[in-house]
């Protein structure tokens, strides 16, 4: 996550659906599938246990490649 301290997590991939927790920069999460434009990814917080869905544009994913 960058450029936020915490995001909402919520039970559907909308804005407007019910939060059902909040995920923090320093929490590592388990990301399941995101939605076909990636605009929202569905994880599992690590620290809470709990599962939904957070907007992608907070979202990234670091790759790792060899440079030899």
């Amino acid at each position: 996550m960058h450029g936020t301290s915490a995001v909402i997590i919520r039970s559907k991939a909308s804005s407007k659906s019910t939060a059902v927790g909040v995920v923090y920069r320093s929490h590592k999460f388990i990301v399941h599938k995101k939605t076909k434009t990636g605009s929202w990814v569905y994880i599992t917080d690590k620290k809470s246990g709990v599962t939904g869905w957070v907007s992608g544009t907070y979202v990234y994913r670091t790759v790792y490649m060899c440079l030899d």
